[in-house]
């Protein structure tokens, strides 16, 4: 749970430099002053919020990662869906014809290249990052350069905009996913891949920066196909500022981690950052809306910060505020249920498999109604009462020790050795010159010429030249002897069957 605190944070303080790189106004020089530190915002937020994607990609198919064939196969389509989504909702922000690039159908082109990447192990993943920020920047810019005879981003339809010509390039801009996708696969809880982030994003944004000014700086022709491929200026998409920013993006995630997974306080503090980060999407969406009702001159000829500081402070109360009441952000729940995988409904079969299973899907239901107990519900083992103990009285049921119940055979034949029962309450009626079976406790009617039988526990009619002897006393069963004499019938109660299946309508 801390580790997703502290990507929130991150990616909330990502929002809050986008907020900056649209609105803000530098009137300040120094670092150190209020507005000195704008010129951070260039470039970097955009480049944290691909990298922070492919953590929340990391954890979004985390439960397939790596071997989970079907899950995965169940994430792919989520990712599908998702990015279809993002596509045409990106557009209708573009539709608004604000001054402001959406990066949004570019994230849909980027969820789709790191489909190929989900089982790779996180050193395999990061491998392939760096050869993507090796390659795939010369192979923007050399396109752009054949195509345009410029290094310039433009405005294209898709998918060649979203992929080469744009502001944000998918082929090059992999790189940040698959950095981010890695990362998202260590145990980013601990304290020593926390550090471990921010060390090798110090190195790589001095590495990155370092060399790309140094090359550039010594350049004659500072503006030539040479310049354009060692830049390191905001959105020049060259390997060198793509290295930097990844820099900037491992250290900015390292501390985040750090902060808020060691000092609970500082934790506690960020909440607003946090908040606002786990609703980037929705928060993304209202700031392009809030900057087409002020106007392009909002940003293009900036008069004040007020503009900006109303939107963070705004933001900060709406997103603390909505997720502590509601939890998931708007957007994020409606896009949550659009590519939520459909949960598949178990086939009920009839009658039952056995005892245990459940009634079928048309039976009516009982006391608890709509998806209550069935009013056939299924018997357990033993009936309704609980098995006998063997040897010894009943087992106790629902209404008291050693009670039970001989449940009726609905339209089913009779147990062999027993016999046959009343259906629904009615005798069974003998068929013509047949004598009726004998009920319990009572003697069969004695044929003309015939002696009955002898029941259980009595003696027989005295036959010819024979003496009658007396009958055995019955012994006493667990509830005592029948008025007959005899042993009432022992062993678990018969199962009552089902009726038949109702008709289809």
């Amino acid at each position: 749970m801390n580790r997703i605190v502290g990507v929130d944070t991150a990616r909330g303080l990502a929002v809050l430099g986008m907020f900056v790189a649209h609105l803000g106004l530098e009137r300040h020089v120094g670092f150190f002053t209020p507005t000195g530190w704008f010129f951070v915002a260039d470039g970097r937020p955009s480049a944290l919020f691909a990298l922070l994607a492919g953590v929340g990609l990391a954890f979004m198919t985390r439960r397939g990662y790596p071997d989970d064939l079907v899950e995965l196969r169940v994430q792919r389509t989520r990712i599908i869906k998702r990015s279809a989504i993002l596509f045409v909702f990106g557009w209708f922000l573009t539709f608004l014809l604000t001054p402001v690039v959406v990066i949004l159908p570019s994230y849909a082109f980027l969820f789709l290249l790191a489909l190929p990447f989900l089982r790779l192990r996180p050193t395999a993943v990061l491998a392939w990052a760096a050869a993507a920020v090796l390659v795939t920047p010369q192979v923007v810019l050399l396109t752009r350069w054949a195509l345009f005879s410029s290094p310039e981003p433009r405005f294209d339809l898709p998918p060649i905009g979203e992929l080469l010509t744009g502001y944000y390039p998918a082929l090059s801009w992999t790189a940040y996913l698959l950095v981010g996708l890695g990362v998202g696969r260590l145990p980013m809880q601990r304290i020593k891949v926390q550090v471990a982030l921010i060390c090798a994003g110090v190195s790589a944004a001095a590495v990155g920066y370092g060399a790309g000014y140094v090359l550039w700086s010594g350049l004659d022709d500072q503006n030539g196909l040479a310049a354009s491929l060692t830049s390191v200026e905001a959105h020049s998409g060259t390997t060198f500022e793509m290295a930097g920013n990844i820099g900037v993006g491992l250290v900015v995630l390292g501390l985040c981690l750090l902060v808020t997974t060691q000092v609970k306080v500082l934790r506690v503090l960020l909440t607003p950052i946090s908040a606002t980060g786990a609703m980037s999407l929705t928060v993304y969406s209202l700031h392009i809306v809030y900057i087409r009702i002020l106007g392009d001159d909002a940003v293009w000829y900036p008069q004040s910060n007020w503009p900006l500081i109303a939107l963070i402070l705004g933001t900060f109360v709406f997103a603390t505020l909505w997720q502590l009441a509601l939890g998931r952000g708007p957007l994020e729940r409606l896009i949550n249920r659009m590519i939520r995988p459909r949960q598949p409904q178990a086939h009920q079969q009839w009658p039952p498999a056995g005892l245990g299973a459940p009634a079928w899907s048309g039976a009516p239901t009982g006391p608890g109604g709509p998806g209550g107990q069935p009013a056939y519900a299924p018997v357990p083992v033993g009936g309704p009462y609980g098995p006998p103990s063997p040897g010894g009285p009943a087992a106790a049921g629902p209404y008291g020790q050693g009670q039970q119940f001989q449940a009726p055979h609905f339209g089913a034949p009779p147990p062999p050795g027993q016999p046959a029962q009343p259906q629904y309450g009615y005798p069974v009626q003998p068929r013509s010159g047949q004598a009726g079976p004998p009920q319990y406790g009572q003697a069969a009617p004695q044929q003309y010429g015939q002696a009955a039988p002898p029941q259980h526990g009595q003696a027989g009619p005295p036959q010819h030249g024979h003496q009658s002897q007396p009958a055995p006393a019955a012994p006493a069963g667990p509830t005592g002897p029948s008025p007959s004499g005899q042993q009432p019938p022992s062993g678990p109660p018969p199962v009552p069957t089902y009726p038949p299946a109702p008709p289809p309508r």
